[in-house]
C-alpha cells in the first residue's frame, strides 16, 4: 500500500542561536545560513565465528549510536557572527570622541609611519610639536586616520631623525567594535531553526539545546568571492533533555 502523503524535504528557515556561556544571553538571528547538518553514525561490534561451517559469520552484533555531529555554515557577517567565526569575543567601541592632549612619539626616521595609541582619528584635529615645543607645519605630516599612524615627511626641517614629537588629536565619535580573535576554544550554543518544508508548506522547528562547536575553515580577507564561516562539532545532552536534538512540525 502506497504512503498517503509521499513528499520530499527541501527546507528553508531562520536560525537563532544563544550563547550558553553568557549569563542572561538571549537568542540572536545569525542571518543567511547556507547549511545546517545533523549526522548520526553507528559503531558496530561483532562476535565473529571461527567454527567449521560458519567461519566468518556474525554470532552476535551490537550496534551503538555515536554522538550526533553538527555542521553549520553561514555567510552573513556582522559583529556577532564575525566573533563566532574568529573564535573570539566582540567588544563595543563607545560612540564618543576621545581627546588626547600630549601623546609622545619617537620619530626614528622621517618618511616612516609610527603608530599612535588610538585609531579612528579625526585628522582635522591633529597638531604636532617638535622637541622644542614648536608647531610642525601640517604640510610636513601624513596622517592615516583609520589606523592612527603619523608620518613626518622628509621635507620637515623642524624635526630630526630620532627626535620625540608631541601629538594632540581627537578620535572620531563614530564608535564601532573590536573582535579579540582566537580567545575561545569552543562555542556552546543553543540553536533554533524556525523553518518550513518548501515542498509541503509545513512548518518545522529544529531545536538543538546544546551544540559544542568550533570554527572549521579559513577567512580569505582578500578573496573575490563571498566568505563563508563554517563550524563543526557535536550535539550534547543538555540538562533536563531526553535527546540531543528534536524536530517539531505543526499541522497547517
Amino acid at each position: 500500500m502506497a504512503k498517503q502523503n509521499d513528499h520530499g524535504l527541501i527546507f528553508e528557515g531562520d536560525v537563532k542561536v544563544r550563547n550558553l556561556n553568557q549569563k542572561g544571553s538571549g537568542f540572536i538571528e545569525i542571518g543567511n545560513t547556507t547549511a545546517l547538518t545533523t549526522q548520526t553514525g553507528v559503531e558496530t561490534k561483532e562476535r565473529v565465528s571461527k567454527q567449521k561451517g560458519t567461519y566468518g559469520s556474525a554470532l552476535d552484533s551490537l550496534k551503538t549510536v555515536k554522538p550526533t555531529e553538527i555542521g553549520l555554515k553561514l555567510d552573513t557577517f556582522d559583529k556577532d557572527n564575525l566573533a563566532l567565526a574568529l573564535m573570539g569575543e566582540a567588544a563595543v567601541i563607545a560612540a564618543t570622541a576621545q581627546t588626547v592632549a600630549d601623546e609622545t612619539v619617537t620619530i626614528g626616521k622621517k618618511g616612516m609611519a609610527y603608530k599612535l595609541a588610538n585609531g579612528n582619528i579625526d585628522p582635522a584635529t591633529v597638531k604636532v610639536k617638535n622637541k622644542s615645543k614648536a608647531n610642525v607645519d601640517a604640510k610636513h605630516l601624513d596622517i592615516n586616520a583609520t589606523l592612527g599612524m603619523i608620518t613626518v615627511l622628509p621635507t620637515a626641517d623642524t624635526v630630526n631623525d630620532g627626535e620625540e614629537i608631541t601629538v594632540e588629536y581627537k578620535t572620531r565619535d563614530s564608535g564601532g567594535y573590536k573582535v579579540s580573535a582566537a580567545t575561545l576554544s569552543r562555542l556552546d550554543l543553543e540553536i533554533y531553526v524556525d523553518g518550513r518544508n518548501r515542498v509541503t508548506g509545513e512548518t518545522g522547528i529544529l531545536h538543538i539545546p546544546h551544540a559544542v562547536l568550533a570554527a572549521d575553515g579559513s577567512i580569505d580577507w582578500f578573496g573575490d568571492d563571498f566568505n563563508e564561516a563554517e563550524f563543526k562539532g557535536t550535539a550534547v545532552l543538555a540538562s533536563g533533555e531526553t535527546s540531543t536534538y528534536s524536530f517539531t512540525s505543526y499541522n497547517n
